[in-house]
């Protein structure tokens, strides 16, 4: 599962057991991202916190536009964790069996959504070469319908997914087969 011994479900106990039962209760499953974490408690509950507010609380994004950042920036990082995991959200919270697809053609061409694009664009950008996005590129998310508050949202979640991409890839995170990935969204 993972490079380093993990705290599993079975043998958690105090703040461990007490966080896993959570995230079992709100989310259905337990990932092994977050088993991973397991021997850090306090550490994971603040990961759990800060993933359910970025992609699932209500906020200035749709939960769609939310997923297609997920998987546009594993993608760019090469963590395979990471873009099917959020490959599937984004076809489960889109309804729709061919959003990877879309997603894949509209970061691919210039002929779909503006917003979308760009949104696509800077988290790219965001994660292979960050020293290099300047203010032009808020300029664009703005010119492209943005607001403010929406690409302060682009960035966290851009930011969030390579910290937890990292964690997965430095830990050799291994993915959840079949019924074991399987998420309440």
């Amino acid at each position: 599962m993972t490079w380093i011994r993990t705290v599993g479900k079975d043998e958690a106990s105090g703040k461990t057991k007490k966080v896993y039962e959570k995230i079992l209760k709100e989310r259905g499953h337990l990932a092994n991202i977050f088993l991973a974490q397991g021997a850090e408690p306090d550490i994971l509950e603040d990961h759990v916190r800060m993933y359910v507010h970025l992609m699932i609380d209500p906020g200035p994004l749709t939960r769609e536009e939310r997923e297609m950042v997920a998987v546009i920036v594993s993608a760019a990082n090469r963590s395979a964790y990471g873009a099917i995991h959020h490959s599937e959200a984004l076809e489960t919270v889109g309804k729709d069996p061919d959003a990877l697809y879309k997603l894949m053609k509209e970061f691919a061409t210039k002929h779909e959504s503006a917003r979308e694009k760009a949104l696509l664009a800077y988290a790219a950008k965001l994660t292979l070469a960050p020293k290099d996005i300047t203010q032009d590129d808020i300029k664009d998310l703005r010119d492209a319908g943005l607001t403010d508050a929406e690409i302060l949202r682009v960035n966290l979640i851009a930011s969030y997914f390579n910290f937890s991409n990292r964690v997965a890839l430095g830990l050799g995170v291994e993915l959840e087969v079949g019924k074991a990935r399987m998420y309440k969204y």
